[in-house]
């Protein structure tokens, strides 16, 4: 019996039929790829099958790298250093961007800020509210 081997072809371009969806198949993992049809999707989808062919027909690794809340507050910082500044002078804006800043690193500091979720958010918010870090009206 002769044994089959891998497709000379790639995985096919579909349509999701609930979502609506763009959609591939690559070793057993449905990647969805924006709504089917649009050039974005086919973007997706040529990236995605690239990148699957060039490490052997077998999905990329993720990336093992995280990058934590601090480390995108750090980025942040660094633009608004630059952004929010008039005639030279840094803006009030940046006092309260600061001071947002310092009360996300003490509590979620090493979180990873994917894992960062609307709900921490609030919870800032809220301990913000408590400490008088807002305005009164």
């Amino acid at each position: 019996m002769r044994r089959r081997g891998p497709s000379k072809t790639p995985p096919k371009y579909r349509k999701h039929k609930r979502s609506g969806q763009a959609i591939v198949t690559l070793d057993g993992k449905d990647f969805y790829l924006g709504p089917h049809g649009t050039k974005a999707s086919k973007s997706n989808y040529d990236r995605l099958i690239g990148e699957w062919l060039a490490n052997g027909r077998r999905i990329p690794d993720e990336p093992s790298a995280t990058v934590t809340v601090t480390e995108l507050m750090a980025a942040y910082w660094r633009f608004c250093k630059t952004y929010y500044v008039k005639n030279g002078n840094p803006t009030g804006e940046q006092a309260g961007i600061k001071a947002a800043i310092r009360h996300l690193k003490t509590d979620y500091g090493k979180v990873a800020a994917d894992e960062f979720r609307p709900l921490a958010l609030e919870s800032i918010r809220e301990r913000m509210i408590r400490r008088g870090n807002s305005r009164g009206y």
